[in-house]
């Protein structure tokens, strides 16, 4: 069990998974709870996410809330969506340079037709 700068207890996953087997195996929660010096509602939210959501959603130390823990897979997956999502926005980005440079073309094209008859343009841009 490590604790955080303010002293507040930090548990392992695997801490959590055995407490919350126990409950569910039968043995009641406060006894649990005082057996492993918890406190009552933080097991019982420890309970309630494994129910809904699997032992996967009980995070391990040093994870942050909402942060589920992650196997290779889903982490090279998560990379190739946002290889993919910066690839899109490179090509995106090239199109609006394409534009762009086609339109100062054309806008200097057009500045030297009004400018061809042998005058000097009133301004340098």
């Amino acid at each position: 069990m490590k604790k955080t700068k303010d002293g507040r207890r930090r548990f392992s996953r695997q801490f959590k998974i055995a407490a919350v087997r126990r409950v569910i195996e039968g043995e009641e929660l406060t006894a649990v709870a005082r057996d492993l010096e918890l406190g009552r509602e933080l097991l019982w939210q420890w309970k309630k996410r494994v129910e809904e959501k699997g032992e996967e959603a009980l995070w391990d130390v040093g994870r942050r809330k909402g942060e589920p823990q992650r196997s290779a897979d889903s982490i090279e997956a998560a990379q190739q969506r946002r290889i993919a999502e910066l690839e899109r926005l490179v090509g995106r980005q090239q199109l609006e340079i394409d534009f762009l440079d086609k339109a100062l073309r054309r806008v200097e094209e057009l500045r030297r037709e009004k400018n061809d008859d042998g005058e000097a343009a009133s301004s340098k841009r």
